[in-house]
């Protein structure tokens, strides 16, 4: 149940307790470089208080912090309601500034711009390649990041992503919990959904590279094996390469392309009775025989975004699992 849930102006000591007023409270966490939402409605009272743009909103399950942040919209209708929408620390990465980052690496790059954004912050997880210097121009915090994690992730196969920890903005890396949780048809699991699409894949990729000099173009090509094109069909992406690439780079981008592209996307969604560690970049086991007759065995999967609804003593999570 909700032990805590208040409201406060940042420059008041005043805390106002809003767990008797507030419904439909919803929490969602992604690891897509965006901020925890809060949502929630509460009903209006008297005795002074009313909410404003700016407020900090404190929330806790069961004893256990789950989320800090501040309000950012509301609406009050004509039965005196408010419809409440608060964001976590990680909101203040959107600010744009433009930066000169040095060589350094991607946690450093965090708390650089954690700093920039005057949020509170740990550096969980670190790495140690070094990144190319890099001017980044009227770029949001967010930008520069997901740029340095995914350069990151490349050259070392570390995947780091930013979460919010309360009222901490943390870098971690995947999966940051393993959890033993078993979300399957005897334990947790209310419903699911799984797609599998070929919409955005490509079997063939060519990188292609104009040529001022000669007034010609080059390129090179990468395709997966004759049977995946004979069972999907010709699915080609180009790209134009980069001005300075050489036919060796050129080559290694068609290939490194390609192993991204020629996946099938696969997409699971799962509502589940709540748990607060069931969170965007935890991984959790999924366990279904209706899923294990479509070859979706029992694996641990990396929640990418889960949405937490608490209603009274009713909790239940909405998740979607990178399969």
């Amino acid at each position: 149940m909700i032990t805590t849930f208040t409201c406060k102006k940042r420059n008041s000591s005043k805390v106002w307790d809003i767990r008797e007023l507030a419904y439909n409270v919803k929490w969602e966490t992604t690891t897509n470089f965006a901020a925890g939402t809060l949502t929630f409605n509460l009903l209006e009272v008297q005795e002074g208080f009313v909410i404003r743009n700016g407020d900090v909103i404190c929330l806790k399950w069961n004893k256990k912090k789950i989320f800090y942040g501040y309000v950012f919209k509301y609406e009050y209708s004509s039965d005196e309601t408010f419809s409440v929408t608060a964001y976590d620390a990680l909101r203040y990465f959107k600010n744009q500034d433009s930066l000169v980052m040095p060589i350094s690496t991607v946690s450093q790059r965090f708390e650089k711009v954690a700093k920039m954004a005057g949020v509170k912050f740990k550096t969980v997880a670190t790495s140690s390649e070094k990144l190319k210097a890099e001017v980044c121009d009227n770029k949001s915090y967010f930008d520069m990041l997901s740029g340095a994690i995914a350069k990151t992730k490349r050259a070392t196969n570390k995947h780091f992503y930013l979460y919010a920890n309360y009222n901490v903005v943390e870098l971690r890396k995947f999966p940051y919990k393993q959890l033993k949780l078993v979300i399957g048809d005897k334990s947790l699991m209310e419903s699911f959904n799984l797609s599998r699409s070929i919409e955005n894949t490509a079997n063939v990729v060519r990188i292609i590279k104009d040529s001022k000099k000669k007034k010609g173009r080059s390129s090179a090509t990468a395709q997966s094996s004759p049977s995946s094109i004979k069972k999907l069909g010709r699915l080609t992406y180009i790209e134009k390469a980069k001005e300075k690439a050489n036919p060796a780079q050129i080559k290694a981008r068609a290939k490194q392309l390609l192993k991204q592209k020629s996946k099938e996307e696969n997409t699971l969604k799962v509502t589940a009775v709540g748990h607060t560690d069931l969170v965007a970049g935890n991984a959790c086991i999924i366990k279904s025989q209706s899923l294990k007759e479509v070859g979706l065995g029992t694996k641990s999967l990396l929640i990418t975004k889960s949405t937490h609804h608490f209603n009274d003593r009713d909790y239940t999570v909405d998740l979607e699992l990178n399969v």
